[in-house]
Order: C-alpha cells, then sequence, then structure tokens
C-alpha cells in the first residue's frame, strides 16, 4: 500500500494511567478502564471535532476502526462523559498494537515487552516495573489520522532508548516532529498531539527513480522516451499531486513513515511541460470503467483473466496493458463484480443488464496489482457510477453511503437523485465485499487539501 499523507498525530506517554488503561480489566481493581483519556481543551476538542465530524445530530461519540499490520478493532472517540474525552475499545482488552507480549518483534502486533496474562494487581504492576529491565525504554502509545480517514486510526508504540534488540522499534524510526511530541509528554502530563499540513501523492521509489533520470539527462525528451508504462504511469500520477509533508504506510509497522521533499527548482519550474511530454507518451487508457466494457475485446485474454481471477491473481502490467487488453480485462472483472452482486446495483436496485457497470473502487490507472480483484469493485447502475467516478458518491467503511453535496452543486435534479442513498448503507454481496483499505484509497483521491 502506498503512504498516505498524515493529518494528525497524537502520542501517550506509557506510565500508571496508560498501563493499566491497556493491560487488562482487574476486577475490583484500578485496572478497570477500557479507555485512554483524552484533553478537555477547547483546542484540541475543536480540532476533533473537525477531524472526526460527527455526522448524527447530538451524538457524543464517532465509531472509529484501530488499525495496525496483523489487524485492527473496534472502537469509538468518545466526546462526552463522566469523565474526560477518551479513546474507548471493547471491554476484553485493549487494542493489540497497545497491549504486553512476552516475546514482542517487529512481526507482532504488540511492541511493549511484558507479561500480560496476571489477574493479580502486584503482579500486573510489576510488569510495568520489568519494562527498564527488559531493555524496552520509555515506550510511547500512538494513533496517526490519515488525511482520507474520517473513521480509522492506525495505532503502534514505540521506546525511547531501547536495547539493540528492540532496536526495531526505536523512537528514532519517527520523524523528527513527531519525537518532539513525545519529548513534551511525562507522568505528570501524558498526551500531547499536532495537527499535520500534508497533501498530495508521495513519490514511490519508481518515482524518484524516473525522475533523477529525466532531471540528470541531458534532453528531457528522450528521457520521457525511454521510461516504461510502469515508470510513466506513476510519475504522472505523482506530477498531478505533489506531495508535501509527513506520510505513514499503513502496511509496514514502526518504518512506516515516508517525509516528501519539495521538488527539485527545475522540475517546478517545467512542470505543466513536463506532464505534457508524459502524457503524449503514455496516454491514458479507457479511463472509466464503462468506458472499457464497450471497449473491443479478445476472447482468449478474457478467459485468461478469468481463470487468472479464479486462481487469486489480480495484477494486470500496465507494460501489457493496451487498449483491447484494458477491454478483455475489463469483461472479466465485471463477470465476476456483477456475479457478487446478483447482477443489481449495490445502491439503487437496479437490475436491468444493459444498466449495470463494474466499477472499480481502486481506479484501474491506480494500482495495477488489484485490477482484477472482485472486492475492488462494485456493482453500480450508470447514474450512481458516474457521481462514483466524479467523487460526488463516496463510501464509508462500513458501506454507507455519503454524497458530497459540495462536489454536486446546484443540479437540482442530480440532487434529487442522489437524495435518497445518503446515509443509507450499499448491499453487501456474496463474496468479495470491497476492503475497507481500496474504499478508504478512494476517498483519499477526493479529499480536498487543506
Amino acid at each position: 500500500m502506498p503512504a498516505h499523507p498524515v493529518e494528525w498525530v497524537l502520542v501517550v506517554h506509557y506510565g500508571t494511567s496508560a498501563h493499566r488503561a491497556t493491560y487488562g480489566r482487574l476486577s475490583g481493581t484500578k485496572y478497570t478502564k477500557d479507555y485512554i483519556q483524552l484533553s478537555r481543551t477547547s483546542e484540541f476538542l475543536d480540532a476533533v471535532r473537525r477531524l472526526f465530524p460527527v455526522d448524527v445530530t447530538g451524538a457524543e461519540s464517532v465509531p472509529l476502526t484501530y488499525q495496525w499490520p496483523a489487524g485492527n478493532a473496534q472502537g469509538a472517540l468518545v466526546f462526552n462523559s463522566a469523565d474526560r474525552p477518551h479513546l474507548k475499545w471493547g471491554t476484553s482488552h485493549a487494542p493489540d498494537a497497545w497491549k504486553m507480549t512476552l516475546n514482542p518483534s517487529d512481526a507482532t502486533a504488540e511492541t511493549i515487552p511484558g507479561d500480560p496474562t496476571h489477574s493479580a494487581v502486584a503482579a500486573a504492576e510489576h510488569e510495568l516495573a520489568l519494562l527498564a529491565s527488559r531493555g524496552a525504554g520509555q515506550p510511547y502509545l500512538m494513533a496517526v489520522k490519515l488525511r482520507d480517514e474520517s473513521r480509522t486510526l492506525h495505532l503502534r508504540a514505540y521506546l525511547k532508548d531501547p536495547h539493540e534488540h528492540f532496536a526495531w522499534a526505536d523512537l528514532n524510526l519517527a520523524p523528527p516532529e513527531v519525537r518532539v511530541l513525545a519529548t513534551k509528554t511525562s507522568t505528570r502530563s501524558a498526551l500531547a498531539w499536532t495537527l499535520l499540513h500534508s497533501a498530495g501523492t508521495a513519490p514511490s521509489a519508481i518515482v524518484k527513480n524516473a525522475l533523477a533520470r529525466i532531471t540528470e539527462s541531458a534532453d528531457q525528451t528522450v528521457a520521457i522516451t525511454e521510461l516504461t508504462p510502469d515508470e510513466g504511469g506513476a510519475l504522472i500520477e505523482y506530477l498531478r499531486a505533489p506531495g508535501h509533508g509527513l506520510f505513514f504506510d499503513p502496511a509496514k509497522n514502526h518504518d512506516a513513515w515516508v517525509q516528501t521533499a519539495p521538488l527539485a527548482p527545475g522540475v517546478a519550474a517545467s512542470l505543466d511541460q513536463l506532464l505534457d511530454s508524459l502524457l503524449q507518451r503514455f496516454p491514458v487508457i479507457a479511463p472509466t470503467d464503462a468506458a472499457a466494457e464497450a471497449a473491443e475485446t479478445d476472447p482468449q485474454e478474457v478467459e485468461a483473466f478469468r481463470q487468472k481471477i479464479d486462481q487469486g491473481r489480480f495484477e494486470v502490467p500496465d507494460a501489457t496493458a493496451t487498449v483491447k487488453t484494458r477491454g478483455s480485462a475489463q469483461r472479466a472483472f465485471a463477470a465476476a463484480v456483477k456475479a457478487n452482486y446478483g447482477y443489481r446495483c449495490a445502491i439503487t436496485g437496479i437490475a436491468s443488464r444493459a444498466f449495470l457497470v463494474a466499477s472499480h473502487i481502486v481506479p484501474w490507472s491506480r494500482d495495477q496489482s488489484i485490477r482484477l480483484d472482485p472486492a475492488n469493485g462494485i456493482c453500480l447502475s450508470l447514474l450512481v457510477d458516474r457521481a462514483f467516478e466524479n467523487g460526488q458518491l463516496l463510501i464509508e467503511d462500513d458501506l454507507t453511503i455519503r454524497i458530497d453535496w459540495s462536489r454536486v452543486g446546484e443540479d437540482s435534479a442530480l440532487r434529487a437523485q442522489l437524495q435518497p442513498y445518503d446515509g443509507q448503507r450499499m448491499s453487501v454481496p456474496s463474496k468479495g465485499a470491497p476492503q475497507p483499505s481500496y474504499l478508504q484509497r478512494r476517498r483519499f483521491l477526493f479529499k480536498p487539501a487543506l
């Protein structure tokens, strides 16, 4: 998964309070919390209400998904309670990313070393006291909110000054602004947070390499002709929205951070010309799924793609993606997606097949590795497919439909057509339900930069 721009970071000093909250609930003791307390200052509350907008009048909490590379858990951001605002989770135990385990590694969900199974208070308290002797240094809990996600927090834990065998979780792996946050916390003031104004697309290794070859070449035109389709497509995507600020890759554990650098002055000065040259060399193929379904196909290719889908192989490399191949791949993809939804639009219920399209969630142009994945598709009727394509209709992780009225504009007829679906849930397919990560990436494409 590519790195996404970071909007908010929360750091919690792992002391007595955090330990008692995340260790587990021990009946009749101080180990009774199933949440991390937050700030109740107006500045903090104003910020989180903007970050996690409440869409139900009078709601006192926002449901959240806590994620880490190996799993996820459900929780909530509670605004109003008898206590101060807090991040809550299920009463069974805290999210794994914030819990102890006896043998943590960069491959485990847990980072903090310790035995999480005690049922006696003294033994649980002793686990906190043993952290230094186990080489953990000072742990910090972190929650990261990405710009394209309104209901997700990515959880991690880091260790300050750990023993070398915990180097994989060293706080120094986090960027300077996050390390500064950690220094602002203590046993007395356990919480620190910051808003970040990151946006755009982070450059991949392919993009960096392609840019370097172009900028170092004496003849930019020749350098562009020597790029592969993969390189050209990736470079076009990046240059349309060059990233700035701090980025985070949810698929990685402690080495998830990416600090973007500004475009080189020479590239920035000739950006439009460079993009024009790239688009001439690498024209966009069948930009919409509806167009691709009407495109010419090769029956042998269609059958080959159907077999790939059956085998769980979903990649269609750019190097092979001609106009005909795009049509053939879409034909096989559409057959799988529409069958999953019983040949019925997941939003409107329309069943007339001439009106149905297999819409990619992560667009064809954005990720060649999942172009055939039925879980990356939704069966939609033509009107809502177009609204989905334009970002006027978005889908939350729980499959709730949201209409972006600012994108719909003042077209009263279109508003009337889309109004009944706002806040409703789309139908769930028989298999291959949309993956939350795909829906998040889709929403990111239409998130306005601040």
